[in-house]
């Protein structure tokens, strides 16, 4: 009688447990997608983070999602971006799109910028990465206005591939791309 005793408390003790295993985020079973742009290296920015976005679905290593937790993403390259607090909490799927708030700090004709990426999760890392990233804020003011402007303009017409107003990536700055551009025109973190 006490064997059993014992073996139905050490069960018990491992059924109440098994909850809290299971709110820690298992990188392998997470998914990290870059949504808006084809291009899944190449993302476009502005300050009130409306243009390209991540999706992030956490699970734990037990597939389950992880629900009402923050999941933060942290671009690295801080000398020439000014990024925002990106995080919004998952769902009831352990799922959550993050728009992209940045800017740039740009001169005339610079290439992207390239930056490194972490997506986390009450601490965890999901994913690591890196990215090449152009905003309609060229100056990191934050807000897209007629300074702004005046570096599209000196864009205006250039051809070649890699240039930072080549919202579209066909290798020329073009009315297509002043018309991405002006979407976001007084947009302000």
């Amino acid at each position: 009688m006490t064997r059993l005793f014992c073996v139905g408390i050490v069960v018990a003790a491992v059924l109440f447990a098994m909850p809290a295993f299971a709110s820690v985020p298992f990188a392998g079973n997470c998914t990290v997608a870059w949504y808006g742009n084809p291009a899944t290296d190449l993302i476009r920015t502005c300050p009130e983070g409306d243009w390209d976005a991540i999706d992030v679905t956490v699970l734990d290593q037990f597939g389950l999602p992880i629900t009402g937790q923050n999941v933060i993403v942290t671009l690295g390259n801080t000398t020439e971006l000014c990024a925002g607090v990106m995080q919004v909490a998952t769902n009831a799927s352990g799922y959550c799109r993050i728009g992209i708030k940045a800017g740039s700090i740009s001169t005339a004709n610079v290439p992207r910028i390239t930056s490194t990426y972490t997506v986390t999760c009450m601490g965890y890392t999901i994913k690591t990465g890196t990215v090449t990233v152009m905003s309609a804020d060229y100056n990191c003011a934050p807000h897209v206005d007629a300074l702004d402007f005046s570096f599209f303009a000196l864009d205006y017409l250039y051809v070649g591939a890699g240039n930072r107003s080549d919202f579209n990536n066909d290798s020329k700055v073009d009315a297509l791309d002043f018309s991405l551009w002006a979407l976001h025109w007084l947009d302000q973190s």
